[in-house]
């Protein structure tokens, strides 16, 4: 048996407005809420409307497509994340930077923010990124 990921959690402020913030930017199906018969399941077990709206998820329902799931939380982050997402609008080649401006410019439509670009190189190959972030100022890079 090997360990897989089950899913990539955020903490946030509003988890629904983030859900739909990572559904359009990785091209998932507009977040509508819980199913609900889950919903209906979870009132019964004691929880209420606002138990229930905080936490959500940014799926497809396709198992080899990455699930984000958004959990609230209240407080205030006390240091930036030790770890980031990367994304690149190809799953079969790597992008040019005239493509990677253009996702750039729809995540930013989308409610992300440009942190900076960082350009490089790693021996012969030549490093090319968007550090970006979320509307809730999650960095991720878009490679």
């Amino acid at each position: 048996m090997t360990a897989r990921i089950s899913n990539v959690t955020f903490h946030a402020a509003d988890p629904g407005a983030l859900a739909r913030f990572w559904s359009g930017a990785m091209g998932y199906p507009e977040r509508v809420g819980w199913p609900a018969e889950e919903v209906a399941e979870l009132k019964e077990a004691g929880l209420s409307d606002d138990d229930i709206a905080a936490r959500a998820e940014a799926w497809d329902g396709d198992p080899t497509h990455q699930r984000f799931y958004f959990t609230r939380y209240d407080h205030q982050r006390r240091q930036r994340n030790r770890m980031h997402i990367d994304i690149t609008p190809f799953d079969d080649r790597r992008a040019t930077r005239e493509e990677l401006e253009v996702e750039r410019d729809r995540l930013v439509a989308l409610g992300a923010s440009v942190e900076k670009t960082l350009t490089g190189s790693w021996g012969p190959y030549e490093e090319f990124a968007i550090m970006m972030r979320d509307p809730e100022g999650n960095e991720f890079c878009l490679q």
